[in-house]
């Protein structure tokens, strides 16, 4: 199975809509594609050897985080001049990124050795190793940088630990083969692939409150405009649902086998990444109108939101 690619595309954005820029990694062709998200151009696309995957952004930081899974590598890219500034070989079998948004430290999981590591990716070492449930995949980190969340998907759990002491304070039961993990409003929303649904966990009790079905091969979640939007691989759709109530309130059509997904700074536009396709597709978030499509390299994925700095995108 191919790495989480909910991380693969990963929005910078700044107040006005034309400053925003998308990071999407083409596993296929082997590229990473900066994306104006205002315009809807492409700014830059830089070769990225490796099957570039799992992708995390650092606005304030300028750094896009990408991880090429075959050798296995970290690479660090200044966020707006798209040039690389570090390398880093991981050991096992790398997947998912996040960035704490507090620390700037970064997580990776370790599918194969059923770990997460923390990276300090100015001097390019590993701090920390913090095991997990068979097959972690999907990575988010809390607004404050103080919990980790990860998908476990050969466990069908998800897992909660502490960054500051690396315990783990919880491993919660959720659907069939948990993927994509998203966090909103106190709640964690796995994409369980196998289950066709959305498993919903209440963070403070730490326990299952919900299950939405949804289509066909669910893969990542995002939220705009009170609403939940889910991509579904089979189903070439997103399902979207009220984020206080969890009603299912409609399917939309997109691309083929749809991955990748995110919103706008403004929460006003849903990015999706179709794999096969090889397009972004861009829906109204009220709407849900289809408002255009962007051509990409071959095999884009995912999407991870944040805000960006201020200076201006230099083509490499």
């Amino acid at each position: 199975m191919r790495p989480l690619c909910a991380l693969l595309l990963a929005l910078s954005v700044t107040a006005a809509a034309a400053q925003e820029v998308a990071v999407i990694p083409s596993q296929n062709a082997g590229a990473v594609s900066f994306l104006d998200a205002g315009t809807g151009s492409i700014r830059a696309t830089v070769p990225l050897p490796g099957k570039p995957a799992a992708v995390a952004v650092d606005g304030p930081r300028v750094r896009a985080y990408v991880v090429a899974v075959e050798p296995g590598r970290l690479h660090v890219l200044d966020l707006l001049s798209a040039q690389t500034l570090r390398v880093m070989d991981l050991p096992g079998a790398p997947f998912g990124v996040a960035v704490n948004p507090v620390s700037g430290l970064v997580y990776v999981s370790d599918w194969q050795a059923a770990q997460l590591l923390e990276i300090d990716p100015a001097a390019g070492e590993v701090l920390r190793r913090f095991a997990t449930g068979p097959a972690p995949s999907g990575i988010a980190v809390s607004d404050d940088g103080a919990l980790l969340v990860t998908a476990e998907r050969d466990a069908d759990s998800l897992g909660l630990i502490d960054t500051a002491t690396g315990a783990t304070l919880a491993q919660v039961a959720v659907g069939a083969h948990p993927f994509g993990v998203t966090l909103h409003a106190g709640r964690a929303f796995t994409a369980d692939v196998m289950g066709n649904t959305v498993s919903v966990v209440d963070l403070d009790s730490r326990s299952l409150i919900a299950t939405i079905p949804v289509g066909e091969r669910p893969y990542a979640i995002a939220f705009a405009a009170g609403k939940g939007f889910v991509t579904n691989q089979y189903g070439e759709s997103v399902s979207v649902f009220d984020a206080g109530s969890l009603e299912v309130l409609a399917t939309v059509t997109v691309g083929e086998y749809p991955e990748g997904i995110a919103t706008t700074a403004d929460g006003g536009r849903i990015l999706v990444a179709n794999w096969f396709s090889d397009t972004l597709s861009i829906l109204d978030a009220q709407s849900l109108a289809l408002q255009g499509e962007v051509a990409l390299p071959e095999g884009p994925a995912a999407l991870a939101p944040s805000s960006a700095p201020r200076r201006e995108l230099t083509p490499p």
